[in-house]
């Protein structure tokens, strides 16, 4: 009797942690979720297009450090992966050394440098099929704790 006890309320737990997860779409999100998202946990959306007519999110941190949201492997208005990313235009050209140093010893945003040495720090999130907001909060977070390190090794 105590062990059927046991593993009913056992099971009622795994069904109550599993009822607060906010499910995302299977087909991924739409820009406009996206938008709606950010300004849900208190940042200010704007949704834009690229010069190819592409859509992506463009906000900034409460810090007024600016990044985008662009969206990948989309089909119908919906896209299965995110992408967090900021760029700066630096007063002096960032070295691929310097960049690959970082990328050696970073695991989650990496960085990239254009031609004239500006650099871009990007994170990846898949969020389809079997995301949810919290684990997308959870990515956003380590992209939002991460960035003033990024920030202070390329002296911004």
């Amino acid at each position: 009797m105590i062990r059927h006890l046991l593993a009913a309320a056992a099971c009622l737990a795994l069904a109550a942690g599993s009822a607060q997860a906010r499910p995302i779409s299977d087909k991924g999100m739409t820009v406009e979720e996206v938008s709606a998202w950010l300004k849900s946990v208190g940042h200010e959306p704007k949704i834009q297009k690229t010069d190819d007519g592409e859509p992506y999110v463009e906000s900034a941190t409460a810090g007024g450090v600016k990044f985008s949201v662009d969206l990948y492997d989309c089909a119908e208005g919906r896209c299965r992966a995110l992408q967090f990313v900021a760029s700066f235009d630096v007063k002096d050209p960032v070295s691929a050394d310097k960049v690959n140093a970082w990328n050696r010893k970073q695991r989650y945003l990496r960085a990239y440098i254009d031609d004239s040495g500006d650099v871009t720090f990007a994170y990846d999130a898949n969020v389809a099929p079997g995301g949810t907001f919290e684990a997308l909060q959870d990515d956003f977070d380590v992209f939002l704790q991460i960035l003033p390190a990024a920030l202070e090794h390329i002296g911004w």
